[in-house]
């Protein structure tokens, strides 16, 4: 008799359900299964320091060692950079119009240590981007100071002339694949954790049928704002970036590219539909080997478009579930660090997932939080992942026909 086996994301959909169901019927019940959450919580802050810091060490220097770094290097990097920035704001401007969060309250921690405390210690915080010893910024989890100082290094590791600079460099990305794989362990993992999260938030919000009720249209909100995000940088301003820039077609390229995004949004993996997104952008859309073969698997590495838009508006979401009002100065600041995390998300289902629990703890909310954002969340990431690999490609078209090519 053939075992079925099931897909990730129909494990974690019926986690979901039945996490759902538990905290609701059997609320006195659930101090019995929290832990599974809060086993899974810890298990994804084990593996987040050396997913960035192998992820942008290794992306960096391969191209920080090339001939061509400060011209292609330099255009890719740019594009990269410039159209996550445009996501990121996009994402801003819609969680903040649309406020998804605002109508379910959740109480704080006191164990909460948020960077809104004042002026004063915000400032603090930027000059501890810089940190004076890396070995403490890694024990105590300073993503900012971590991926700046992960990006110097990939830069000048890429440059080194020295014979053993490449044993480094291969010792890195050798642990960054065996990081990888536990990282996909646990992401195996899952279903349980996310089934003990979802009940103890169910069942917290059960005994309030009210609460359930604004629960149940904030996830709805927070859906239609990320999806909205997604769909306006996809279909109007990267389709505004070919037209005007590169005097290609929108339409067109997105029909050469249907195959892709399509596989990128049933699979959630950026690297899994690398080798697809590779042979279409040469084939159909005329990109040169060099262009393809240098931006397109950095693309994967590096240009999260969706995933930093959706980290932003996660984010703030959660922090309007628990009544902070943000200032400018700190959407600014989730705005920047959406920038720099994404550049160190892995190119896996719930890759974001990770990065976002960054963030969050960045800006000093409880890392639990992050069950907030889990009920939709496999299948906002299979949305992003499509923004991820189509702003690939569009990238690609992009150098191309600044490195004088002429595509169809």
């Amino acid at each position: 008799m053939k075992k079925i086996k099931l897909a990730l994301h129909w494990q974690i959909l019926i986690a979901i359900i039945l996490g759902a169901i538990f905290g609701f019927f059997f609320t006195e019940q659930v101090p019995y299964v929290d832990w599974l959450g809060t086993v899974f919580m810890r298990l994804l802050k084990l593996i987040v320091v050396p997913i960035v810091f192998c992820s942008i060490v290794i992306g960096v220097a391969s191209i920080g060692g090339t001939d061509g770094f400060f011209r292609l290097g330099g255009k890719t990097l740019g594009f990269y950079l410039i159209t996550c920035f445009i996501a990121i704001l996009i994402g801003l401007t819609l969680v903040n119009v649309v406020k998804p969060g605002q109508g379910l309250t959740a109480e704080l921690p006191e164990t909460a240590t948020l960077i809104t405390s004042g002026e004063t210690s915000f400032k603090t915080f930027l000059v501890n981007m810089i940190p004076d010893n890396i070995f403490q910024a890694f024990a105590n989890m300073n993503m900012i100071g971590i991926i700046l100082f992960s990006i110097a290094f990939g830069v000048f590791l890429g440059k080194s002339a020295h014979p053993h600079a490449k044993s480094v460099e291969h010792a890195i990305q050798g642990i960054g694949d065996v990081i990888m794989k536990l990282t996909m362990l646990i992401l195996k993992m899952a279903p349980y954790g996310i089934f003990g999260l979802i009940a103890s938030i169910v069942g917290t919000e059960a005994n309030s049928p009210e609460k359930l009720a604004a629960m149940i249209e904030s996830q709805g909100l927070y859906l239609v704002t990320v999806m909205s995000g997604v769909a306006f940088h996809m279909f109007i301003s990267l389709s505004l970036l070919l037209f005007f820039v590169a005097r290609i077609n929108p339409f067109k390229h997105l029909s050469r590219m249907k195959d892709v995004i399509l596989m990128s949004f049933s699979t959630a993996s950026s690297n899994g539909t690398l080798p697809l997104t590779l042979e279409h952008v040469k084939s159909r859309c005329g990109v040169s080997e060099k262009v393809a073969n240098f931006s397109l698997p950095l693309g994967a590495t590096i240009n999260m478009n969706g995933t930093s838009l959706y980290e932003c508006v996660a984010v703030i979401f959660i922090a309007q579930i628990y009544g902070i009002d943000l200032p400018l100065t700190q959407q600014l600041f989730i705005v920047f660090a959406s920038l720099l995390v994404g550049i160190g998300a892995a190119g896996i289902p719930m890759g974001s997932l990770v990065m976002s629990l960054v963030i969050i703890q960045m800006v000093g909310l409880p890392a639990e939080s992050i069950g907030f954002i889990l009920l939709i969340d496999r299948f906002l990431d299979m949305a992003r992942t499509s923004l991820n690999v189509y702003g690939d490609t569009v990238c690609s078209v992009l150098i191309a026909k600044s490195e004088g090519e002429t595509l169809p």
